[in-house]
C-alpha cells in the first residue's frame, strides 16, 4: 500500500508474521545476510533500492524506497494501558498507524532537518504524531511505556529507551529520560490547550513546531490559531 504524508507518499508492506518481517528486511536491507534482529524491532525504513522502471523513467542514479513493517502491539505495551479502552484488536490496529507515521515522522524530519538523528528527542517527536494520527490525541504514560519505563517513570533493563543511551553513563542516561519524560508531559498539555494543532490537515505545523523542540529546554509555544 501507499501511504500519503505532508512530505511525500511512501510505499509499504506489512506483515503480521515476526518471521516474515525479518526475511523481508534482512532480503531488502541486508543482501539476505542472516543479521540479527531485535525482538523489539517492528518496523524498518530501506532506501537505495533498485527499481528499474524508476531508472528507466528518471536515470541510473534513481532509486527506490519503502517502509517494512510487522503487525504488532506498539512498544509491545498491552490494550489495557491505552487511553480510551481499546481492544486487543484496536489497538493492534491502531498500532499500526502509530508505528508508519513514527517511520514516516523520521523520514520527514531527515528531510526538514537535513539529518535522521536517532536521540530521545526525536523518539518523542516521532511518537508524538504517531499517537495522534492513530489515538486522536498524545498521551505521555503512555509514550513512558512504549518507550520501555516502567511505574514512576523508571527505566525497564530491556526497555527501547536503552537504544538512545547506550553512549551515556548510568546517571547521565537517567538524566535523559527525566528530561524527556518532562518534555513529554508539557506536550500533552500543550496538545489539549490547543486542540486545532490535533487536526489532520496541521501535522505540517505540528512537525515544524515539534522539530524546534530542545530536550533540555521546556516546549516553547505552538504557533498561532490559523484562522
Amino acid at each position: 500500500m501507499d501511504r500519503p504524508h505532508p512530505c511525500g507518499a511512501m510505499p509499504v508492506l506489512q506483515t503480521p508474521s515476526w518471521d516474515d518481517f525479518a526475511l523481508l528486511v534482512r532480503a531488502l536491507a541486508h543482501r539476505a545476510e542472516p543479521v540479527p534482529l531485535a525482538d523489539g524491532v517492528h518496523a524498518q525504513a530501506i532506501s537505495g533500492l533498485i527499481h528499474w522502471g524508476l531508472i528507466e523513467r528518471l536515470g541510473r542514479q534513481s532509486r527506490a524506497r519503502l517502509i517494512v513493517l510487522h503487525q504488532a502491539p506498539y512498544g509491545s505495551v498491552k490494550a489495557r494501558h491505552v487511553p480510551g479502552g481499546l481492544s486487543d484488536a484496536a489497538w493492534l490496529e491502531a498500532s499500526t498507524t502509530l508505528r508508519l507515521e513514527h517511520e514516516l515522522t523520521h523520514l520527514a524530519t531527515k528531510r526538514l532537518l537535513g539529518e535522521m538523528r536517532l536521540n530521545l528527542l526525536d523518539e518523542l517527536v516521532a511518537d508524538g504524531m504517531g499517537m495522534v494520527a492513530a489515538l486522536g490525541g498524545f498521551d505521555a504514560a503512555l509514550f513512558g511505556r512504549c518507550l520501555g519505563l516502567g511505574d514512576d517513570d523508571q527505566p525497564i533493563a530491556k526497555g527501547r529507551w536503552l537504544s538512545y543511551t547506550k553512549e551515556l553513563s548510568a546517571d547521565e542516561a537517567a538524566q535523559a529520560v527525566a528530561l524527556v519524560m518532562a518534555r513529554a508531559r508539557e506536550l500533552q498539555a500543550q496538545l489539549q490547550q490547543h486542540p486545532w494543532l490535533l487536526q489532520p490537515e496541521q501535522a505540517m505545523p505540528r512537525l515544524q513546531w515539534l522539530c524546534q523542540q530542545r530536550l533540555d529546554a521546556s516546549l516553547s509555544p505552538p504557533p498561532a490559531t490559523p484562522h
